[in-house]
């Protein structure tokens, strides 16, 4: 029997919602950066994955389930900008390459503030920062945790709460994503209990990520369990909404992303 495919994002903040689904032998877990999971959807070498909602919202094809996914209400803590001046005087922006939802988020905020920046496209890590000469920088996951640890000349804007001060919705940045013929209620049960069985064994990962980050386990763990969204509501869907009509003004998603939302709302 073929074993199922599911790419997961391999930052910390997803782990919780897929780290038991490596025990069972009909799944195939394959970790990865947001953007690579999404060229290997679109190849057709995976079935399932949690994905940035910037793909799930630009796929003619592909659905999403609403309850489970990576969200913040507020403070996100491991998506933002390093910058060296105030939002809306940003002129140039290196862009990680691992998210294309962070991206679009920045598009979209920076454009609020007023800013009509140049975007760098750039594969960046935390202890790039230094070396960067862009007003900001966009970092993500686990690089962003650890370059927060850093002393450097710029200054931490949280895009979550960004957003939070900007539309008052909570933000969604991944969602267990396919085409809808693999959606199967089987498929949601599963994932459900898998993210039941990782919150079992979470301290486990707390201290692994603790040696990573360079973060205590105390803030790992306000982090995983107080920060990050995993189950999420009502309230972030209709976050997601906002976000899908804000995108496609900008013309960074289709317009019909917002009809997407809209139906998996129902």
């Amino acid at each position: 029997m073929k074993k199922l495919r599911i790419g997961v994002v391999s930052y910390l903040n997803a782990v919780p919602l897929w780290y038991s689904l490596q025990h069972d032998t009909d799944i195939e877990v394959v970790p990865d950066t947001p953007a690579h999971l999404c060229r290997m959807m679109d190849d057709g070498k995976l079935d399932v994955g949690l994905l940035p909602v910037v793909e799930a919202l630009r796929h003619k094809t592909w659905s999403f389930f609403t309850d489970l996914g990576v969200g913040a209400d507020g403070i996100v803590d491991s998506v933002g900008l390093f910058t060296r001046v105030e939002p809306s005087q940003v002129k140039t922006v290196a862009l990680t390459a691992a998210s294309r939802t962070s991206v679009t988020l920045t598009r979209i905020l920076l454009h609020e503030a007023g800013a009509r920046p140049a975007y760098v496209d750039a594969t960046i890590s935390a202890d790039d920062l230094l070396k960067r000469e862009e007003d900001a920088v966009l970092l993500i996951g686990d690089q962003c945790l650890r370059a927060r640890n850093l002393e450097t000349d710029r200054v931490f804007v949280d895009l979550a709460a960004e957003w939070k001060l900007l539309t008052g919705l909570p933000f969604v940045f991944a969602l267990w994503t396919g085409p809808k013929p693999m959606l199967t209620d089987a498929l949601h049960r599963r994932l459900r209990t898998a993210y039941d069985e990782s919150r079992a064994v979470s301290g486990d990962l707390i201290r692994y990520a603790g040696m990573d980050t360079g973060w205590s386990e105390a803030d790992l763990a306000r982090y995983l369990e107080d920060v990050i969204n995993h189950e999420l509501t009502e309230e972030h869907m209709k976050g997601l909404l906002e976000f899908a009509r804000r995108a496609a003004e900008l013309e960074l998603v289709p317009k019909t992303a917002v009809d997407k939302v809209l139906d998996a709302m129902k």
